[in-house]
């Protein structure tokens, strides 16, 4: 934005400096992934993602839906609407009909396409058994007719564009696997993914397998339509990747749909033991559960794991103690709608940094946003909504938990954080500690089932009285919470209001309470109505109790420092003693780092 001023050589501009876990709404903009290609009644997996100026999801959109249209008259998709959180979503479908044809997304007046190319007429590559030699590479359209054995020494290549069908089985517990001893490049790119999923839209087909395998990436890979195999762990039920003492990378993958919706059978994400997992810009949705780990470490960044159900613990990820040495981060993730817990823990030590976890809600589940079981948890930057109980802990009689949440919002849980008794935790070793935070809007904010004792709380924000240091019982004034617009409005209680002794904010002032660091509105220059005189003097409007950065130009190209003001009040002088023997004169303003 520019300003002019009463001097027609006189432009001012503006910027901020600052960000907030949710952006503010900019230049945002619909990003479609999808293979490049398809095979009529295959499965098709269509994901949508509203972004940013920076091309990242738009987390502040918090629900979206999407319209699908096609610009074939022969080519008709099973559904034509996609449901996005905080912007991304997805769908599988089924293509009926034939030929080349493009695909629509639209959300009001965004819009994205993506031309989609019948593949009826290419060759198909037919595999099974144990793979020869040292290197195989599937490239094309390739069909696994029965398990296939990536051994020791092999690598397995599979080329962008790639889709590998494998034939399924309607029910069971054995159908068509992928074996890894050795290692698998599987090499998608953005335009063009590769997809692995059942020959048959209606069948399923079985597992990933990583034992004692060489490590393996996936890039740009989709996967769909698995969950026929050998059942295990906390549900039951068959895990679709499966690694043992193997380390693998997921970057921009996909696995969805290894679970009927309701019913919760027969597939689940995954379930990990003795390894070494990376999940980068990923999408989990519409499985049993999320990955299950056991003696795992994890880096999951910037992955949406969405829509777990089932009967009982349909959880988003369940995270078992780790070995030595191993740490388990889950940070700018998404984790909503599902059956039972959003993060489920036994005896884990995790870190949860700018993460969203919400409507965890299902009352009969006594389902919670974050579940701690023994071990510790460490919550930061975080906003936990909508759920049964925000955070709970527990411990057994002889171990004990700890959560430290510190700069988050919990907000319209029924209860926000819980020291929870359980007949299989009955011990009241129980360790809270709650700093910079905000608990708000719900029946029951902090709740023990021992004693008090259990919580120390500071510097925090409580919808009900609470003894502690620096704490209120003050509306901490959010944009919109109705629209779960969870940023602070200007002059909020919580700005700056932070414990003394935490790290400064970004832009130097003292730390604020909740999820989201506030964002100043941009500053104003306003030239005042006032005869040419020297020295030039301005007027800077902007919020108070921060510096600014007052810069000056010639050419609009070179700009120099003029100087750094602290705004003690909405309105502020600036003067420029050098503005009249520099014409022309440009200056901007900026919020101080």
């Amino acid at each position: 934005m520019r300003r002019s001023a009463v001097l027609a050589f006189l432009t001012l501009f503006f910027w901020t400096g600052s960000h907030s876990l949710i952006s503010a709404p900019n230049a945002r903009s619909l990003e479609l992934v999808t293979a490049a290609g398809y095979l009529p009644n295959v499965p098709f997996l269509i994901v949508v993602d509203a972004v940013d100026g920076a091309g990242r999801p738009e987390r502040h959109d918090w629900n979206l839906f999407a319209s699908l249209t096609v610009d074939s008259p022969g080519v008709t998709l099973s559904t034509n609407l996609v449901f996005l959180r905080n912007g991304r979503g997805s769908v599988l479908v089924t293509v009926s009909g034939n030929g080349d044809f493009t695909l629509r997304a639209e959300i009001g007046d965004l819009k994205a396409q993506r031309r989609i190319q019948d593949r009826s007429a290419e060759s198909v590559s037919r595999v099974g058994g144990t793979l020869s030699g040292s290197e195989t590479t599937w490239d094309g359209i390739v069909m696994v007719t029965n398990d296939v054995t990536v051994p020791q020494g092999h690598t397995l290549t599979i080329a962008a564009n790639s889709l590998v069908l494998f034939e399924g089985v309607a029910s069971g517990t054995t159908a068509n696997d992928l074996v890894v001893r050795g290692s698998v490049r599987s090499m998608g790119t953005r335009e063009q993914p590769i997809a692995l999923t059942c020959a048959d839209s209606t069948l399923r087909w079985g597992q990933i397998r990583h034992t004692n395998a060489e490590p393996s990436v996936y890039h740009n890979t989709i996967i769909t339509r698995a969950g026929r195999g050998r059942t295990e762990g906390h549900t039951g039920t068959t895990p679709v990747i499966r690694p043992y003492n193997s380390k693998l990378t997921f970057e921009r993958c996909y696995l969805t749909d290894f679970a009927e919706q309701g019913v919760g059978t027969p597939g689940k994400i995954g379930q990990a033991s003795g390894s070494d997992l990376t999940f980068v810009d990923c999408l989990f949705q519409r499985a049993r559960m999320g990955p299950e780990i056991a003696g795992t470490a994890l880096a999951c960044t910037n992955t949406w794991i969405l829509d777990m159900t089932g009967p009982d613990d349909a959880d988003g990820i369940y995270l078992h103690d780790q070995a030595a040495g191993q740490q388990v981060t889950l940070s700018g993730c998404v984790l909503a709608a599902g059956g039972d817990d959003g993060i489920d823990t036994l005896g884990a030590v995790i870190t949860v940094e700018k993460c969203i976890v919400r409507e965890w809600n299902s009352v009969a589940e006594d389902a919670k946003g974050i579940s701690a079981f023994n071990g510790a948890t460490h919550v930061r930057d975080s906003l936990i909504v909508d759920c049964t109980v925000g955070i709970s802990a527990k411990a057994n009689a002889s171990s004990s938990v700890l959560v430290t949440v510190n700069n988050s919002t919990l907000h319209g849980n029924l209860t926000n954080v819980l020291a929870q008794y359980k007949s299989n935790a009955p011990g009241p070793e129980v360790d809270y500690r709650i700093t910079n935070s905000i608990l708000w809007a719900s029946p029951v904010s902090v709740q023990s089932d021992f004693a008090e004792t259990n919580f120390t709380i500071r510097y925090s924000t409580i919808s009900q009285p609470w003894a502690g240091e620096g704490n209120l019982e003050s509306d901490p004034r959010f944009v919109d919470a109705s629209a779960h617009d969870f940023r602070l409005q200007p002059y909020s209680p919580a700005i700056d209001s932070g414990a003394p002794q935490s790290p400064a904010d970004a832009d130097g002032t003292p730390a604020d309470r909740g999820a989201f660091t506030f964002a100043p509105p941009a500053p104003v220059l306003v030239a005042p109505a006032v005869p040419l005189a020297e020295p030039f003097q301005f007027e800077l409007l902007a919020y108070t109790n921060r510096s600014y950065v007052i810069e000056a130009s010639a050419d609009l190209v070179g700009w120099s420092l003029l100087k750094t003001v602290f705004q003690s009040a909405e309105t502020n002088l600036v003067t420029d003693s050098s503005a009249m023997s520099a014409i022309p004169r440009f200056f901007r303003a900026r919020l101080a780092p």
